[in-house]
């Protein structure tokens, strides 16, 4: 029964390799006394969009690979985080995915958890991690800067009122990458910001940047050439939100990261923004695709590069019906 067992995990994570391009699983014995893999899932703050796909596509990667998953949702808590790890240690997990958004609690986390392999997702997860896996955040930022920098050399000489940088900063370095990205993407087209950026903690959700932007525009009462550019499309839609009740739709154009379903009717023109330049594709639908077959790999004894990168596209308006054709029905 155990080698009946293994031989179907080996042959499932074997299949996935196949079509994704990863190396296939050694048969290495799992630690579950019922021989079946079970991996712990750490997940982000579960009610953002983006996070909701990435782990409906870790449970039907899961599923599809005959392993166990645990997601345990401490909803962006660091000591709910670290709770997470050692339930898993408990648990006796053979391997975790670690989405936690608070870098800071990554330590803690990794010394409460078991002695397993790790998976980090966006977020660096040290000193633990034994593969990164996602964004090319400084990469990814730069494609979303440079679709703002190039509007805004088309559309006024790159002579605007203020650049909005809605951030992040518990993320760690992760915000000063993207946002890094972004700047440098931008100023690559149109020069120096210089006291043009403003620096806006939006805590990385649509509801909690919906006052921040609304605090911003205030200040910036009059003008009416706003870029904003944000970490993710969550705290972009919270300034269009905060633009919308100010009666300022006009007066800003954004651009995000991620193209997650949330961006994709502002590019399709179906909603009052109009003003929604583009986006970094991250492909979340992708994620659990691509790490499930690694972590059944690295349980089994395989190596894998220490990063794996997301492979960004630019998405706009003019292209997104190619990338994404049920986008705009």
């Amino acid at each position: 029964m155990r080698k009946t067992r293994l031989s179907m995990v080996a042959a499932a994570a074997a299949a996935l390799a196949l079509v994704l391009g990863v190396p296939a699983a050694a048969s290495a014995a799992p630690t579950q006394a019922n021989n079946q893999i079970t991996i712990g899932y750490i997940n982000h703050i579960a009610s953002i969009p983006y996070i909701a796909i990435v782990q409906k596509g870790m449970e039907a990667a899961a599923k599809k690979a005959g392993v166990k998953l645990i997601v345990c949702n401490p909803e962006g808590d660091a000591a709910k985080t670290v709770d997470c790890a050692a339930q898993f240690k408990t648990q006796n997990v053979d391997g975790i995915i670690s989405f936690n958004p608070v870098e800071a609690a990554s330590a803690r986390a990794c010394a409460a958890g078991p002695q397993v392999p790790v998976i980090a997702i966006d977020i660096v997860q040290q000193p633990c991690q034994t593969v990164f896996y996602g964004a090319n955040n400084a990469a990814a930022g730069s494609i979303a800067g440079r679709l703002l920098g190039q509007h805004a050399k088309a559309n006024f000489d790159c002579n605007i009122d203020a650049f909005i940088s809605m951030e992040a900063p518990v993320v760690g370095v992760v915000n000063e990458q993207r946002m890094g990205g972004f700047k440098k993407g931008y100023e690559g087209v149109c020069g120096p910001l210089g006291d043009k950026l403003i620096r806006v903690d939006g805590k990385g959700a649509t509801d909690t940047s919906i006052q921040p932007c609304r605090d911003t525009l205030t200040r910036l009462a009059g003008k009416k050439k706003i870029y904003v550019g944000g970490l993710n499309d969550d705290m972009v839609i919270g300034c269009i939100k905060a633009a919308e009740s100010a009666g300022r739709l006009g007066d800003i154009y954004g651009a995000g990261q991620g193209a997650d379903p949330t961006s994709l009717p502002y590019m399709c023109g179906k909603t009052n923004f109009k003003n929604w330049i583009g986006d970094a594709a991250y492909f979340p639908e992708n994620y659990g695709a691509d790490v499930i077959p690694t972590m059944i790999s690295l349980i089994e004894g395989q190596k894998q590069p220490k990063t794996v990168n997301v492979r960004h596209r630019a998405v706009t308006p003019a292209n997104v019906k190619s990338i994404y054709p049920n986008a705009c029905k």
